[in-house]
């Protein structure tokens, strides 16, 4: 018996009156109705607690999306919950500062390497942004090496196709490079010599970061990394061509180890960025790094009414010692294997190992799909994404997994990959259009000018 369509008529009518007055329909690209299947998948959620979520039509969801991944405990973790409304009682915003700046200052020094210093803002792009900042100041310099993902200021945006109103000249001074390849970083400082300020990059997202020993080593860094891996490497090419290494910990920070990448991977930048797990979704980032350039932030300018907010630092005042006292960063690991590993003996059993491939750290494992010129990648998407909704599992093709995913979660959430795939199987031995069966318009990229990360990552994925 194929299971029901979930209602979404009272999505559907409020989404009708947002069209008609919030411009793309949503306040973040990545929660708006091109990343799910239009027609079929909720578009607004009511309440959360723990990992499900329910939405505005009364449906129940195990939720891997988790808010875009800050929601590290739980949504409406009680410890959390209680720190922020006794907050509340004193007071959010004040007339000076508060005591609780310097108190999660405290923390995030003592848990992260490279932190000597702290300043706050409210997202991921407010401290990538200064941190750039702090650099070219620093530095006198103006050009920037990049690799991943940054937010939505110019010098990032400005090199995808959604640069509309972006000045032209960011292009000439934000430079990619790809992970794992030192050469096409090196070519970045040669060809702009003593101009590039700084490398901001994401230390850890799919793949492993490369041995760079001339021989085969035992892998004796920390956690089993190879000691000269491939952050270790930019980190002296950095330093050597007079730039500042900046870690964009946004994702990894607190997920992948309790001091972050860094931490794991026994590399520590001279700056780092973090926010989302931070305070477990409630508004907070901070910036931090060695006091020979945090030092900067007293004449080069970051100000701004909420950047002492409590709300947030109350949040992460209560997260912190949470997450190391439950082991969160273990507990994500021990579940996310056991997701992986899985997901990946399903796709072998169904024989779909050539479509679907579960990739990339157990904290944060995503789901990569290859066609085969076959089938469109992003038509398989949406058809897994539809088939999980039906079966009660809102997905966007990763797993951000939380505290609150428990064996259980992931017995259930391997249950429906097993039904998926048997659907997806037949429409693969039968030769159907893949088209006809997704109810709904197939999700789209929020940007088109990005490499094909698929190919890529199935070639030399090592995690």
């Amino acid at each position: 018996m194929k299971k029901k369509k979930p209602n979404i008529k009272i999505s559907n009518k409020i989404y009708s009156r947002a069209k008609k007055i919030i411009p793309a329909g949503s306040q973040t690209f990545s929660k708006g109705v091109t990343q799910f299947v239009e027609g079929f998948a909720p578009k607004y959620l009511h309440r959360g607690k723990g990992s499900y979520v329910w939405d505005v039509d009364q449906n129940k969801y195990l939720d891997y999306v988790m808010g875009c991944q800050p929601i590290i405990l739980g949504y409406a973790d009680p410890d959390v919950n209680k720190a922020v409304i006794n907050q509340l009682e004193l007071g959010s915003t004040f007339s000076l500062m508060n005591k609780l700046e310097i108190d999660v200052t405290e923390m995030l020094i003592d848990k992260i390497p490279c932190a000597e210093a702290a300043r706050f803002g409210k997202n991921g792009a407010d401290v990538n942004t200064i941190a750039v900042r702090v650099a070219r100041s620093v530095t006198g310099r103006d050009h920037i090496a990049y690799c991943g993902y940054h937010g939505w200021h110019d010098w990032y945006i400005a090199n995808t196709d959604l640069n509309r109103g972006i000045p032209k000249f960011n292009q000439k001074l934000a430079h990619s490079f790809t992970y794992n390849d030192l050469d096409s970083l090196e070519k970045i400082f040669k060809k702009n010599h003593n101009k590039v300020a700084c490398v901001i990059m994401e230390p850890l997202t799919i793949l492993e970061p490369a041995c760079y020993c001339s021989k085969k080593c035992k892998k004796n860094g920390n956690k089993n990394f190879c000691k000269n891996n491939f952050l270790s490497e930019v980190k002296k090419m950095a330093h050597r061509y007079g730039a500042i290494l900046i870690f964009d910990e946004i994702i990894s920070g607190f997920r992948f180890s309790l001091g972050g990448a860094q931490e794991l991977t026994n590399v520590t930048p001279d700056l780092a960025t973090f926010a989302k797990a931070i305070s477990n979704a409630i508004p907070l980032s901070a910036i931090v790094g060695k006091k020979e350039y945090m030092s900067s932030l007293s004449n080069t300018f970051f100000s701004f009414t909420y950047g002492g907010d409590c709300i947030g630092l109350a949040a992460a005042k209560a997260c912190i010692p949470k997450l190391e006292r439950e082991d969160v960063a273990g507990h994500l690991d021990t579940v996310g294997k056991y997701l992986k590993h899985g997901f990946n003996e399903l796709a072998k059993n169904h024989g779909l190992q050539e479509f679907v491939e579960c990739i990339g750290y157990p904290c944060r494992s995503i789901i990569s799909f290859n066609g085969k010129k076959k089938y469109n990648d992003l038509e398989i998407k949406s058809y897994f994404q539809q088939e999980l909704i039906r079966r009660g599992i809102l997905w966007a093709a990763y797993h951000a997994l939380s505290w609150s995913h428990k064996k259980k979660d992931i017995k259930k959430t391997l249950t429906a990959y097993d039904e998926v795939m048997g659907l997806f199987k037949y429409i693969v031995d039968n030769n159907l259009n893949l088209r006809n069966k997704i109810e709904g318009i197939p999700v789209k990229p929020v940007f088109r000018k990005v490499a094909d990360f698929n190919s890529y990552t199935r070639k030399n994925n090592k995690s």
